[in-house]
């Protein structure tokens, strides 16, 4: 079994990418998007290297 079935990761074209939470106005890299009890989760690294998660319907590429 790999990894990305283990913990649930799904695909996302925005993985890798620098994006925006709309609701906290918080950017980083979108480092991971995972399957959580039926909704999908973003997980974002901000500038201070520390992972924050947001629901992935407001998360949007960075201008």
């Amino acid at each position: 079994m790999n990894a990305h079935a283990t913990f649930n990761h799904v695909d996302h074209p925005l993985l890798n990418t620098r994006v925006i939470d709309t609701r906290s106005l918080r950017e980083g890299v979108l480092a991971a998007v995972l399957d959580e009890d039926g909704k999908r989760v973003a997980y974002i690294r901000g500038d201070d290297c520390r992972e924050f998660d947001a629901p992935i319907e407001s998360v949007r590429a960075a201008q």
